[in-house]
């Protein structure tokens, strides 16, 4: 599974259908593209599960970033008893949205090109963060930016599955 920006993706789709006319297959020249995988494949499937409800899919981008917050992001709120109340925010979301993610377990917000401006904008974000309902207004603002970007900016690519 991969995701693409929307221009690159524009240019493939140009070429992929160019590709089928003459009998060639388009696969050798796939666009510059994120791998998702493991834990972002989770996450990219259950966009797809929800695809018709943008509510849902804003929710799955927060979940998302709940659980990165979790394992990968130092925040002094998560040091604290706290973290109890962000666990029961994982888990009544993960029940309502169907989303667990099993296997390794790395990273869970998918990626954005202007990630790569900020790296540590979420460590950077939360490491101030005092009190428990500004960790979430963080977490609920940055998902509902990191939605747009991703409604309005990029393409996920699922494998067909052939029969054999």
């Amino acid at each position: 599974m991969i995701q693409v920006h929307v221009g690159p993706a524009a240019a493939y789709e140009d070429y992929r259908q160019e590709c089928l006319e003459q009998g060639r297959d388009p696969s050798g020249q796939m666009p510059a593209h994120f791998s998702l995988e493991g834990s972002l494949q989770e996450t990219a499937l259950a966009l797809l599960r929800h695809h018709q409800n943008a509510a849902a899919l804003e929710e799955v981008t927060y979940l998302s970033l709940l659980m990165e917050a979790l394992v990968n992001t130092p925040c002094p709120i998560l040091r604290t008893d706290l973290i109890r109340r962000v666990y029961q925010e994982v888990d009544g979301l993960s029940q309502r949205l169907s989303l667990r993610w099993r296997g390794r377990a790395e990273r869970f917000m998918l990626p954005l090109n202007e990630d790569a401006l900020r790296p540590r904008a979420l460590e950077q974000d939360l490491a101030r963060v005092d009190n428990l309902q500004d960790f979430f207004n963080i977490l609920r603002q940055t998902a509902a930016a990191r939605y747009r970007s991703l409604a309005k900016g990029y393409v996920l690519y699922f494998p067909r599955h052939q029969a054999l």
